[in-house]
């Protein structure tokens, strides 16, 4: 026996009692999981492409969508962040394997290795227990040594939810969160650059009204911003103060109007209360915006207030950005991908220079790897398939039934069959869709 193995020995003496009861509730749990398992294999067949993001088609690319899917490193896993992944995938399989090999201490079946093999450039852990022993043991033995792994994946994804939902409260002496996004990176050749532009640095806090508090819901005001471009409430003394319309209005061909004079910084704005106002408006954008009252999209706009919107080419709308260390605000003509595509922000707002972002990035990140590959691993090593936990599995429950030893060999054999095509068609499909 390796001096490792006379760790786990150690470590599954200390604490026999607890160890015990949360294999047994966790063999109840893994158990209860093997249809759902099987569903959810079944289920990412018939989804859709992972291929999702923000794009410049409003149509279908703006819904948030949540979908489980098989995770391929380089395929639908970003190979930037292969150092986050591997470094999860090994804690993940540590953790598995020490699942079976603290059971199986437990349950008096001997350990007869434990250590890392190297697939491809991922480090994966491993168990050896005696077959023989295993094999002779009891029912409820083998199901919870079986288990032990699945069940200590689902531990560990649930203990890393938690620390990643209280992270704000252990990072609060170095970042303020939930409170902005920062600009951690601007493209070189980004349009947003300029006098009055976007820097790294900045705390955006809203995008046309929209609240930004975290990375999430700067994607939903980005989403927001493009499928519903903004109006503004503003007064009649404004637009009579500012108004520089031209006498014939000018209806183009590409279906936009003009009511400015031409070689001008202003913008034809169409008006949605025309009791009040003329229908279409020449007024200065950044003037509008720092003097509307709030946003709007045809009405609602407060008493003695109309509600205007900006006549732009094709997609283009007004984006009006807040910071909130910055007085003057952000406005910039164009598309919401154009921000999208060309800054990163964070949710950590560093409190100092010293601490950068990347620290609480790095953390975060990781927490969800281990989140998503960690619950990944116990739905995936469920499904009855060669192999996995859940071949194993399945033919010690079909062993306990009231069948012929040649009618329980071949219901295992269809079962263990079928798991393993649906899970291999699974995988081809992420490569079909990946590189079709």
């Amino acid at each position: 026996m390796t001096g490792f193995n006379r760790t786990i020995v150690k470590w599954s003496s200390k604490m026999p009692l607890f160890y015990r009861y949360s294999f047994k509730i966790g063999s109840y749990i893994t158990i209860a999981m093997l249809p759902f398992a099987i569903c959810i294999v079944i289920g990412s067949l018939f989804t859709g492409s992972s291929h999702e993001s923000i794009s410049t088609s409003t149509d279908n690319n703006y819904q948030k969508m949540s979908r489980l899917e098989i995770l391929l490193p380089g395929i639908n896993l970003p190979l930037n962040e292969i150092i986050y992944y591997i470094m999860a995938l090994l804690i993940c399989s540590v953790v598995h394997e020490l699942g079976h090999g603290i059971a199986a201490v437990l349950e008096d079946i001997p350990v007869i290795g434990f250590g890392l093999s190297l697939i491809f450039i991922v480090p994966i852990a491993y168990t050896q227990i005696d077959n023989d022993h295993l094999q002779a043991a009891k029912f409820w033995k083998k199901i919870k040594i079986y288990s032990a792994g699945i069940w200590n994946n689902i531990v560990l994804a649930a203990w890393c939810y938690i620390i990643l939902l209280l992270l704000p409260i252990f990072l609060s002496p170095i970042y303020t969160m939930n409170e902005a996004v920062f600009v951690t990176k601007i493209k070189a050749n980004a349009p947003l650059k300029g006098e009055n532009g976007l820097y790294v640095g900045d705390a955006i806090t809203h995008l046309n009204g929209c609240k930004v508090r975290n990375e999430n819901e700067w994607i939903d005001c980005l989403k927001e911003a493009m499928l519903h471009h903004p109006g503004f409430c503003v007064s009649e003394e404004f637009v009579h103060e500012n108004e520089e319309s031209i006498h014939e209005v000018e209806h183009r061909k590409d279906g936009t109007i003009t009511c400015c004079p031409e070689n001008t910084a202003l913008n034809c704005f169409e008006n949605y209360d025309e009791e009040r106002l003329p229908q279409y408006i020449c007024l200065n954008i950044r003037k509008t915006v720092e003097h509307a009252k709030s946003y709007c999209q045809t009405s609602s706009c407060p008493e003695s207030t109309s509600c205007i919107k900006p006549i732009l080419p094709n997609s283009t709308t007004v984006n009006h950005i807040k910071r909130k260390n910055r007085t003057k605000d952000m406005i910039y003509y164009g598309h919401p991908y154009e921000i999208f595509s060309n800054i990163e922000v964070s949710d950590f707002v560093p409190k100092t220079k010293k601490f950068e972002p990347w620290i609480g990035n790095s953390i975060a990140l990781l927490l969800k790897y281990l989140i998503v590959f960690s619950s990944g691993l116990a739905v995936i090593n469920v499904v009855p398939c060669y192999g996995l936990d859940g071949h194993h599995l399945i033919n010690t429950l079909i062993a306990k039934l009231p069948l012929s030893h040649s009618n329980k060999s071949s219901l295992s054999f269809v079962i263990n069959l079928f798991g393993s095509i649906t899970l291999l068609l699974s995988i081809l499909k992420i490569l079909y869709t990946t590189f079709m």
